[in-house]
C-alpha cells in the first residue's frame, strides 16, 4: 500500500536559506570521466542519491575502487588504467538514464568484455536504440531478453574503432553524451555526427565542457560533427567539484511566487555548466520572480503575479525540460493560463511526464489540454475554487520530479488557515535525486514562521529607509523608521514652545508625555508614532524648523532614553499584528535598541555619493557635519555594531542592496 505525505502550507511568506544538493548529471558524468581518465580522483560536493549510488555500484562491479563518504559528500575513484578491469560483470542501472546510457557506452569500449545489463521495469521502455545502433557500428553485439534495443540485454563489447560514427540522439541527449565520453577510449580519432537533432542540448554542452575540464580533446560541433581525440589526459586532476543542482533549484526558486517572500539558494552562483539555469530566466520573463546574484548565491524574490497568460505563444522547454513540471504544477495556484511546448521527449523519461502531469493537474485545475508536444493549463480563477475534497492525492508514478513539483504547489496556503490540501503519494521516490527534499521543505517552512528582528543602522543618505521599506514589503516585516520618531518628538517640542529649551526643560516635558502607534495609511506595514492619537502629516515633519532642530534634540540623552523603551516595544507590537518580524532603521538600533537582534545591518557609503543622494532629495545640509554630530554625541553615538554586517552601498544599485539585505535575513533564519 502506498504511503502519502500531506504538504503543510506556508503560513508566512517564505524566508529561508536552502543548501542545494550537488548535480546528479554532473556527479554521474564525473564518475564516468574519472574512470575513462584512470588514476585517482576525488569528486567533491557529490550528490548521494539512488541514481549516483547505482552509478558507483556499476563502477565497483567493473573493478574500480570506489570510496564513498556521504557525510563529506565525497566519492573517490581509483583505477590503474582507463579500461574497465573486469571483462565480465552483471550490472543493474535501476531507472537511472545517465547510468544506463553512460555505462553501456563505457563498457562497449572494453573489447572482449561480456556484460549483462538489467534495470527497473520502467527503464525497459526508455530509449536506447540510437546508442546501440552506434555501438553496433563500432563493433559491439547485443542479445536482448525482451524487446529489441531495450533493457535487459547482454552485450559483447567490440571496442570502439573510432572514425566516423552516426548517432540518432533525438530521443535523449544522454545517448550522444554517452558516446562522446567513451570516445577517448577509441582506437583512433572519432568523428560523431548527429543523424537528427537532439533535445536538451545544454546537457551536451555540459558533457563537452566537462570532458575539456578533465583534459580530453573534444571539439564543439562544426557542421554537426564532434571530434574526439583518443588520448588520456596529460595532467590528471586530483579533485573535481560538483555544482549545486540547477534543476533542484527550480523548486525553491518558484516557491516565493506561491508564498511570497524570498529564498536564498546557497552557492548557486557557482553554477555554470547546467542549462536548467535558464529556468530562472523563464520565471523572470513571466514576472513570477525577480532574481539577483548576491555574494555566493541567488536570491529568488516573489513578485506580483501576472494577469492573464504568462507568455503569448507558449514557453518552449525543449532545452530545460526537467523543469517544465515545476512551472506546470505551480501554475495551478498562479491564476494565469499557461502553454508549455517542446516536451514530447519527456514522454520517454522516468514516466510519460506529459500524460502524468496532465492527469494530476486535472485534479486541481479547471481544464488541461494534452498534445503530443505540449500542455495547455487553465487553472481555476482563484484557488480554492473547485477544490472540495481535500487533501488532493497526487499520484507520482515513481517520478521524483512529479513528487517535488506538486510538493511545492502544496506550499500555497489556498485556504488561508494552513490546512494541507495536497498529499504526495510515495514521497520516498525523491531519493532518486534529493533524498531529504521534503525535510528541506519542512525546514524552510519552519524557518519562515520564525519571528525575526532586523536592525538597520547607518548615517545620512546611505539608503536605510528605501532599503528597509522594500525588504519589509518583500518579507512581511513591520517597518519602523526611528528617524521619524525623532522628527515627531521634535515637532511636539517645537509646538510646546521648547524649540530653544535646554535638556532639563525637555526632560521635564517628556515626563508626562504619552506616545501611541498607528499604521501609516499609505504603507500598511509601516508603524508610526502618534501624538494624542493622531499621525502627524509627513510634510509637517520635514519643515525647516524641524530639520534645524531634530539633530539637536536627538543628541540629548534624555530624548534617546525616553524613546528607547517605546522603540523596543515595537517588536511586541509587530508580533501582535501578525508580522513575520520587525525591521527597524536608525542610528543606534543594532548597538542600543536591539543589540541582540537576529540580523544587524550597517549601511555605509562614501561622502561624495551620500552628498549626491541628498542633493537629489533637495537637502543641502553638510554630510560631514551630520556625521560628526552623530558620531560624537555622548549617548548612543553612531557606530557599526560589533558583529553587524557592513554593506558599502557606494557602488551598488538600490536593488543590489535590497537583495543583499534580504539574503542576510534569509540566512539568519
Amino acid at each position: 500500500m502506498s504511503s502519502f505525505k500531506d504538504i503543510k502550507p506556508f503560513a508566512k511568506p517564505a524566508c529561508a536559506s536552502v543548501t542545494l544538493p550537488g548535480s546528479k548529471s554532473i556527479t554521474n558524468r564525473a564518475m564516468i570521466l574519472a574512470a575513462v581518465a584512470g588514476g585517482e580522483l576525488e569528486i567533491k560536493n557529490a550528490l548521494f542519491s539512488r541514481d549516483t549510488i547505482i552509478m558507483a555500484d556499476c563502477l565497483k562491479r567493473l573493478g574500480y575502487v570506489v570510496e564513498s563518504d556521504r557525510e563529506a559528500r565525497s566519492i573517490k575513484i581509483s583505477a590503474e588504467g582507463s579500461a574497465a578491469p573486469n571483462l565480465q560483470a552483471e550490472l543493474f542501472v535501476g531507472n537511472a538514464g545517465t547510468a544506463a546510457r553512460f555505462v553501456t557506452a563505457f563498457c562497449a569500449a572494453n573489447k572482449g568484455g561480456e556484460y549483462f545489463f538489467d534495470s527497473d521495469e520502467a527503464m525497459y521502455k526508455r530509449p536506447m536504440k540510437g546508442l546501440m545502433d552506434a555501438l553496433r557500428e563500432q563493433g559491439s553485439e547485443f542479445e536482448f531478453v525482451g524487446q529489441r534495443d531495450c533493457f535487459p540485454f547482454k552485450m559483447r563489447a567490440g571496442g570502439l574503432a573510432g572514425g566516423e560514427v552516426c548517432i540518432d540522439a533525438s530521443a535523449s541527449s544522454q545517448l550522444l553524451s554517452a558516446l562522446l565520453m567513451a570516445a577517448p577510449l577509441a582506437e583512433k580519432k572519432t568523428l560523431v555526427r548527429l543523424s537528427k537533432g537532439t533535445v536538451s542540448r545544454p546537457f551536451v554542452e555540459m558533457t563537452v565542457n566537462m570532458m575539456t575540464d578533465f583534459g580530453f580533446q573534444c571539439s564543439r560541433p562544426a557542421d554537426g560533427v564532434f571530434e574526439i581525440v583518443p588520448r588520456r589526459p596529460e595532467r590528471r586532476m586530483s579533485a573535481y567539484f560538483v555544482e549545486p543542482d540547477a534543476t533542484a533549484a527550480s523548486y525553491f526558486a518558484i516557491l516565493p511566487a506561491l508564498t511570497g517572500g524570498a529564498v536564498l539558494l546557497e552557492n548557486f552562483a557557482n553554477c555554470s555548466l547546467q542549462g536548467d539555469l535558464g529556468f530562472l530566466d523563464v520565471l523572470h520573463g513571466c514576472s513570477l520572480v525577480g532574481t539577483s546574484k548576491i555574494l555566493n548565491g541567488v536570491l529568488a524574490v516573489g513578485a506580483k503575479r501576472p494577469a492573464g497568460n504568462y507568455a503569448g505563444g507558449g514557453i518552449n522547454f525543449s532545452d530545460i525540460s526537467d523543469t517544465f513540471l515545476t512551472l506546470a504544477a505551480a501554475s495551478a495556484a498562479l491564476g494565469g493560463n499557461l502553454r508549455i511546448e517542446g516536451i514530447s521527449h519527456t514522454r520517454a523519461q522516468e514516466t510519460d511526464r506529459v500524460a502524468a502531469m496532465a492527469a494530476e493537474l486535472r485534479k486541481v485545475c479547471l481544464a488541461v489540454s494534452e498534445e503530443e508536444d505540449a500542455l495547455e493549463i487553465c487553472p481555476h480563477k482563484a484557488l480554492p475554487e473547485g477544490i472540495s475534497d481535500t487533501p488532493v492525492r497526487i499520484k507520482t508514478y515513481s517520478d521524483h520530479r512529479i513528487a517535488m513539483s506538486f510538493g511545492i504547489l502544496g506550499c500555497a496556503d489556498i485556504f488561508g488557515d494552513g490546512t494541507p490540501w495536497i498529499s504526495i503519494e510515495d514521497p520516498q521516490c525523491v531519493s532518486k535525486t534529493w533524498d531529504n527534499f521534503f525535510d528541506t521543505l519542512d525546514a524552510a517552512r519552519v524557518a519562515s514562521e520564525k519571528f525575526t528582528t532586523v536592525a538597520v543602522d547607518g548615517g545620512a543618505a546611505v539608503g536605510k529607509s528605501s532599503v528597509s521599506k522594500a525588504v519589509s514589503d518583500m518579507l512581511h516585516l513591520m517597518h519602523v523608521d526611528t528617524g521619524a520618531h525623532y522628527r515627531t518628538l521634535t515637532y511636539a517640542l517645537i509646538n510646546a514652545g521648547l524649540a530653544d529649551a535646554d535638556e532639563a526643560a525637555v526632560e521635564g516635558y517628556l515626563s508626562d508625555f504619552k506616545l501611541g502607534t498607528a499604521f501609516d495609511p499609505q504603507r500598511a506595514n509601516s508603524a508610526r508614532m502618534t501624538l494624542c492619537g493622531e499621525l502627524v502629516k509627513d510634510e509637517d515633519l520635514r519643515t525647516k524648523a524641524v530639520n534645524d532642530r531634530v539633530s539637536v534634540f536627538a543628541s540629548m540623552p534624555s530624548v534617546r532614553n525616553f524613546l528607547k523603551g517605546y522603540q523596543r516595544s515595537m517588536a511586541s507590537y509587530a508580533r501582535e499584528h501578525g508580522f513575520s518580524g520587525l525591521i527597524m532603521e536608525g542610528r543606534d538600533i543594532g548597538s542600543v535598541i536591539f543589540p541582540d537582534a537576529d540580523v544587524r545591518i550597517f549601511l555605509d557609503a562614501d561622502e561624495q555619493t551620500r552628498a549626491q543622494r541628498r542633493a537629489k532629495e533637495g537637502i543641502s545640509d553638510s554630510i560631514s557635519a551630520r556625521d560628526r554630530m552623530d558620531r560624537s554625541r555622548k549617548t548612543a553615538p553612531l557606530v557599526c555594531p560589533e558583529g553587524a554586517v557592513r554593506i558599502d552601498t557606494s557602488n551598488m544599485t538600490k536593488e543590489d542592496v535590497i537583495s543583499r539585505t534580504a539574503a542576510e535575513i534569509c540566512r539568519a533564519k
